[in-house]
């Protein structure tokens, strides 16, 4: 049938479309403009918080020729031959060695791994004239806590990659929104892609830069600190010149006690026990056994550095069996602790960002510091903001001492887990129980 031929029926018709058009425009807009500035997915919450003002959104992404040169001198690399029987006696293995290279050049995938450390965001800020590069993570729940997660050496911020979405969303493995944390977790000045100070600093002047970080940079008023080995001593500064700005404190490394009973020295001021005693004692002759990296770190971190920066297989096998050496093998054999991959990643982070001289810096402070370094608290000084203290029994760098030593630094022990497995990089070999331990004291600190 016909349209009837009304008159200014064409005029309607041409109204009607362009409002049909500009309705259409109108929704698409809104739709577009309602989406988040950085894109959702299921795996992450992605930051819009004005506080990211002061941050520039960073994404690791190593030029091709840098892998390359890396590559070409992992292949060309030259084994030498270690005594008949020689294992890990000496160091590392090199028949391990030897097929950790041969996995490197056929089957490790740079490329994979760097889309796995990008899956999370990444900024960066200058910070007391200095860029600190960070990982961001905000969490479920109404109003979840700050967590500050501190590496050490010879680890970063891509050591906690297996931790952090579990730390921020819960629910996503089984737990409850309601624990879920804003994870952030940076690398320490002079690793990964934070810029290292032109002078000689040590863990005191990090602590200061970590924390201007997270309370003029992310606008945290209080937060939760995580630490171990470095971490742990960056932690306790913070702790000691910023009580104000931490909830609380979490340790899994306990060998820094302050002057009363420092590290290392077997000595103890004042009356102690004969368990106390007995204890520095050993932690004492302990340290010859395993701190000889530490003294060469401390004393000949140019010359080590040398060596080091110019041959990708021996940097490797230098932090590898920092690895072997320092995690619990009680349980499983190394093999099965960590995957050629993961301690591939864990050396190629060093590598493609050039940052082996520079981490071990912090034990050439301790060196111009002398002994002072390792009494955190100084004399005359307690940490007073709650602590929780993991223990892991077997790290072999840092035996657990009697909780009463650490009750003459710490005022407030708060929580005090002793685990049954577990030695130095706890995130890394039982995940599951520091999540849980960490879960438990943010729920404390409510």
């Amino acid at each position: 049938m016909d349209t009837p031929c009304v008159p200014g029926h064409k005029k309607v018709n041409n109204i009607m479309t362009r409002r049909t058009i500009q309705l259409t425009l109108s929704i698409l807009l809104l739709t577009y403009f309602a989406q988040p500035i950085f894109p959702q997915n299921s795996r992450t919450n992605r930051t819009t918080d004005a506080r990211m003002a002061k941050a520039t959104p960073f994404k690791i992404s190593v030029p091709q020729a840098r892998l390359d040169e890396i590559m070409g001198r992992v292949r060309t690399y030259k084994f030498h031959d270690a005594p008949v029987g020689a294992g890990w006696k000496y160091g590392t293995d090199q028949d391990y060695l030897k097929k950790l290279v041969a996995h490197w050049t056929t089957k490790y995938d740079w490329r994979e791994e760097e889309r796995e450390i990008n899956r999370f965001q990444h900024f960066r800020a200058r910070v007391d004239g200095g860029a600190v590069h960070f990982i961001y993570e905000k969490g479920s729940g109404k109003n979840p806590q700050p967590l500050l997660l501190l590496h050490g050496w010879p680890y970063s911020s891509v050591s906690f990659l297996g931790v952090i979405e579990p730390l921020a969303h819960p629910e996503r493995f089984g737990g409850n929104a309601a624990d879920g944390f804003d994870v952030i977790v940076p690398d320490l000045p002079g690793f990964g892609y934070s810029e290292a100070p032109r002078e000689l600093q040590g863990l005191h002047f990090f602590s200061n830069r970590i924390n201007r970080l997270m309370t003029d940079v992310l606008g945290y008023k209080k937060y939760i600190v995580q630490g171990g080995d470095m971490g742990d001593a960056v932690g306790l500064w913070i702790a000691l010149d910023h009580p104000e700005n931490l909830l609380g404190l979490h340790e899994n490394q306990l060998a820094l006690r302050g002057a009363d009973a420092p590290f290392q020295s077997g000595q103890i001021a004042g009356e102690s026990t004969a368990e106390e005693r007995a204890f520095m004692k050993r932690e004492q002759e302990n340290a010859g056994k395993q701190f000889a990296y530490f003294n060469l770190h401390m004393t000949r971190s140019e010359t080590l550095s040398a060596l080091a920066m110019d041959s990708p297989v021996g940097q490797a096998s230098w932090i590898i069996e920092k690895f072997y050496f320092w995690s619990d093998k009680t349980q499983k054999p190394f093999e099965q602790v960590y995957s050629m991959d993961h301690l591939l990643t864990e050396a190629m982070y060093y590598l493609v960002t050039d940052s082996f001289h520079t981490s071990i810096r912090p034990y050439t402070a301790f060196g111009a510091m002398k002994s002072e370094a390792l009494k955190i608290p100084p004399p005359g000084k307690k940490i007073t903001v709650p602590v929780s203290l993991a223990v892991f029994p077997n790290d072999v760098l840092a035996l657990v001492p009697p909780r009463s030593l650490l009750e003459r630094s710490r005022a407030d022990i708060r929580q005090w887990t002793v685990f049954p497995r577990g030695g130095h990089f706890p995130f890394l070999e039982e995940p599951q129980l520091y999540i849980e331990d960490l879960r438990r004291f943010g729920r404390l600190l409510k």
